[in-house]
């Protein structure tokens, strides 16, 4: 069900990496997952590298289009690539990315939901070490399938399944590359 990712640590992600935590990376704060659930969700901070294909764009629809929205998409494009090809798995499509990061929370999981309502797989990089903020990913079956984030690692899961993940503990944060592909 959820498919552990190697990663190669090439040039690139570690340039990537030194960006992410700079104070040059802009966060941008969000106070839900799910923007149109009434529960209480973990608010976090997200990076959009690439606009997810069912937004509106200038207030037109643009119900197949996925658009570069940060100058840091190319970089984190390689990178995705390089992590999936040294896994040996190929994708035609990259649908949306972003970086997260979330802190600790009295909330302490987000609203269970899936990314895309077409078909995908969600990759996920924990690009910090931290011991809390687990995925969660449940399956067909509605058992739960956790992940504990390792750092570096990787995740790959059927994007039909509804996931979500916790809260990190209050001295951590939790910092992850996260991607639709086909």
């Amino acid at each position: 069900m959820i498919k552990i990712l190697k990663n190669p640590l090439t040039t690139n992600y570690q340039e990537l990496k030194k960006e992410v935590f700079s104070n040059k990376m802009p966060w941008y704060y969000y106070d839900k997952t799910v923007p149109e659930s009434q529960t209480q969700d973990i608010p976090f901070f997200s990076h959009i590298l690439l606009r997810r294909p069912d937004e509106e764009f200038n207030g037109v629809s643009a119900p197949l289009i996925s658009i570069p929205t940060s100058p840091y998409f190319e970089t984190c494009y390689y990178v995705l690539k390089e992590i999936l090809d040294y896994n040996e798995v190929y994708f035609d499509v990259v649908y949306r990315m972003n970086l997260n990061l979330t802190l600790n929370s009295t909330i302490k999981e987000s609203v269970p939901h899936t990314d895309l309502c077409l078909p995908h797989k969600v990759v996920i990089i924990y690009l910090n070490e931290f011991s809390d903020g687990r995925t969660i990913v449940v399956d067909d079956n509605n058992e739960k399938n956790y992940s504990s984030p390792v750092l570096d690692e990787g995740i790959i899961f059927d994007g039909k399944h509804t996931h979500f993940h916790e809260c990190p503990r209050r001295d951590e944060k939790r910092v992850v590359l996260v991607a639709n592909v086909e």
